[in-house]
Parts: structure tokens; C-alpha cells; sequence
């Protein structure tokens, strides 16, 4: 990510014991205008990435951190028009 989120947001789950009667479906979406760049980080313990139905976990925790930043259209422009300058003084190198 470049630059600072402007969005840093943390949370925490704790469970002594959790059982699934169904497998959970994952999925989270990030939208919206105008355009962003997101970074997120799932720290688990003593559950897998894909946990089982029926199957009993103990002492668990599941941190979740999602960092967001803005990317204004100005900011687009910048970078697109960065990318061309960078390709010919690379070509030019050569």
C-alpha cells in the first residue's frame, strides 16, 4: 500500500469451544468510488483456514485487520501517467 490507510480497523474473536453445523462460506467484498487499495491480515489459533463441520475447536482466536486507503482519481491520472515515463527511460537504458 502507498501511503497512509485511512481506514485501519483490528478486531478480535475468542472462543473456548466452537463447533460448526455447517461449514461457513468466507467472503468479503470492498467496493465503492472512488477506488482503494486494501490490505487485510487473519491470524488464526487452533482453527485451520477451512474448518470442518462437526468438528470441535478449542481455544480459539481469529484476529482480523483490514487496512484501506483512499485512491482519489487525481491519484489515478499521476500513476498512469508515471507508468509510460518509467517504460521509455527503462528502453532508454537498454
Amino acid at each position: 500500500m502507498k501511503g497512509r490507510p485511512d481506514i485501519d480497523f483490528f478486531t478480535s474473536v475468542k472462543a473456548k469451544e466452537l463447533t460448526f453445523g455447517k461449514v461457513p462460506e468466507k467472503k468479503v467484498r470492498y467496493y465503492g468510488e472512488p477506488d482503494h487499495e486494501t490490505e487485510v491480515e487473519v491470524e488464526r489459533e487452533n482453527i485451520p483456514e477451512d474448518p470442518e463441520a462437526g468438528v470441535t475447536y478449542r481455544d480459539v482466536t481469529v484476529d482480523w485487520s483490514v487496512a484501506q486507503r483512499i485512491v482519489h482519481p487525481i491519484e489515478e491520472r499521476d500513476d498512469a501517467e508515471e507508468k509510460p515515463r518509467q517504460e521509455d527511460e527503462n528502453r532508454q537504458e537498454r
